[in-house]
């Protein structure tokens, strides 16, 4: 017959475990409807499935019997209802464009996604990364279509049959940055910015010892490279 009497020493241990989350009252609550929906088990048993649910274990206190009863079931097949809803982590915004290329949507979304839960390291190699994408395909390729040899020899590399490496798109854009006529300032501007992305970012992405800190990507100011970008981009269509 099922132990109709949960050890209080069960009880005390779940509620100072889960104080300030659960209260004792929805802790008895919970564990009831598990011994409700499961016959089998013992209260202190039901309260070892509750305790997994929450990663935390009652196993210490429970008897053979209520092992026993534990042992016939899969806890991974009981569900109950969460106390409350998990609350949601508010995204901080470092990156913002204006497009309609779900790509690049996608990956300022993950830009983020990492800075927001302290990926910092992500965050910077992530943030090189969209820049190229940039420069080649919103800059270069907009203002040297590839019409000829010529013009994409400024972002891709025949040799390798690949788009050139970033410090030497870089240095392409700004040996170029007198065919943008009225905005060769600002492609100037937008090459000593984003330069400082190239050195660091290879190192964070080779060595083992490189990890970035907060400060390192707030002192870049990625938003005022993409407005820069953004506006270049404007002036070339």
């Amino acid at each position: 017959m099922r132990k109709t009497e949960l050890d209080p020493k069960t009880l005390n241990w779940l509620n100072k475990r889960l104080k300030g989350k659960v209260s004792e009252h929805t802790i008895r609550s919970a564990i009831s409807r598990i011994a409700r929906k499961n016959p089998s088990l013992t209260l202190n048993a039901a309260a070892e499935v509750f305790a997994q649910k929450h990663k935390e274990s009652v196993r210490r206190f429970l008897s053979p019997e209520d092992r026993d009863t534990l042992g016939t079931l899969k806890t991974k097949e009981i569900s109950i209802t969460p106390s409350r809803p998990r609350s949601r982590r508010k995204i901080i915004e470092i990156a913002k464009y204006d497009t309609t290329d779900k790509l690049l949507k996608a990956h300022l979304e993950e830009i983020n996604k990492t800075y927001t839960c302290g990926c910092y390291t992500a965050t910077f190699i992530l943030c090189r990364k969209v820049l190229e994408n940039l420069i080649i395909h919103h800059v270069l390729k907009k203002k040297y279509p590839a019409k000829s040899q010529r013009h994409r020899q400024k972002y891709f590399d025949f040799d390798r049959s690949r788009y050139l490496d970033f410090a030497v798109l870089l240095s392409n854009l700004r040996d170029s940055a007198t065919d943008f006529i009225s905005e060769k300032e600002l492609v100037e501007r937008i090459c000593d910015l984003a330069g400082g992305f190239k050195e660091t970012a290879n190192d964070m992405t080779h060595s083992l010892y490189h990890i970035a800190r907060k400060r390192e990507i707030d002192e870049k100011g990625f938003q005022q490279i993409l407005d820069l970008i953004a506006a270049l981009e404007i002036s070339i269509t």
